[in-house]
Order: C-alpha cells, then sequence, then structure tokens
C-alpha cells in the first residue's frame, strides 16, 4: 500500500492537521530539484535550482540568477546572486525552465550597459511623470 507523502494525505483527514502542508505545494514539491524561473512582487525575476520549500512556501533556491531585461532592445543580463531564501509572500509566480527549449530572440548583453539603460530609462518615466507600477499587495497606508 502507498503511503502519504506528507502526513495528513490520507484519505478523510482533516485539512487543518498540524503539520499538513496547503493543496497548493503540490506544485511546489513537482519542481523540486528542478531549475525555476521565479517572479517577485517588485517585480524582480529570478533563476535558479528549487532544493526545498516550506508551509508558508518560503523557498530555497540555489545559484539564482538576477535577469535584467530591456524588452525594447531584445537584451538581457544575469546578476549571480548564489544561494537565496525567498519568503513565500513575495512570490507572485514561478515555472520551471524548460531546458529543451531553444532560446529565444533575447541576446545577452554586459550587466553595466543593460544597468545603465535601466536607470536611463527609470530616469526618463519619472520626468515624464511616470511613476513605477505601485506594489498591488503591499499593505496601503494612509498619512
Amino acid at each position: 500500500m502507498e503511503q502519504p507523502v506528507f502526513e495528513g494525505d490520507a484519505e478523510g483527514s482533516s485539512s487543518s492537521k498540524p503539520g499538513k502542508l496547503p493543496h497548493w505545494a503540490s506544485n511546489l514539491e513537482d519542481n523540486v530539484d528542478k531549475q525555476l524561473l521565479i517572479m517577485l512582487r517588485d517585480g524582480r525575476k529570478l533563476i535558479g535550482w528549487l532544493r526545498t520549500f516550506d508551509q508558508f512556501a518560503n523557498l530555497l533556491v540555489e545559484h539564482v540568477m538576477e535577469r535584467h531585461i530591456l524588452c525594447e532592445e531584445k537584451v538581457y543580463a544575469d546578476i549571480y546572486l548564489g544561494t537565496m531564501l525567498v519568503r513565500g509572500e513575495n512570490v507572485c509566480l514561478f515555472g520551471e525552465v524548460d531546458p529543451d527549449r531553444p532560446a529565444g530572440r533575447l541576446r545577452e548583453a554586459p550587466i553595466a550597459y543593460v544597468l545603465k539603460r535601466e536607470a536611463e530609462l527609470e530616469a526618463g518615466a519619472s520626468a515624464k511623470g511616470k511613476a513605477k507600477p505601485a506594489d498591488l499587495f503591499a499593505d496601503q497606508v494612509d498619512f
């Protein structure tokens, strides 16, 4: 007979048992030891290998690269960050990176160039009065 993976997975068990992982955890379980693209609430994009997670969707990710993309110029650059613990509340979405997929239309560029262009574009947008998109999940504070 097959044993349940997590405590409380057996039939007739209560979903409110302590130690039971939420239903969405099966998606994370399927992606352990795979390379993931993780998009965070602040707009950052991380690529790394998922090693483990907990009941709060906190992710331990190794060999993390932060990817900076200039869509208009179709270029990107990666910054190596090492090993990270990403809080689950900061994750917007994640998905497995397909190693068999051919390279897209983006080409790699020097990180100094990409960061400089990002700063220029942000300065130009703020000069025009366009603010960065607000974090939709952030707590609203009235002053």
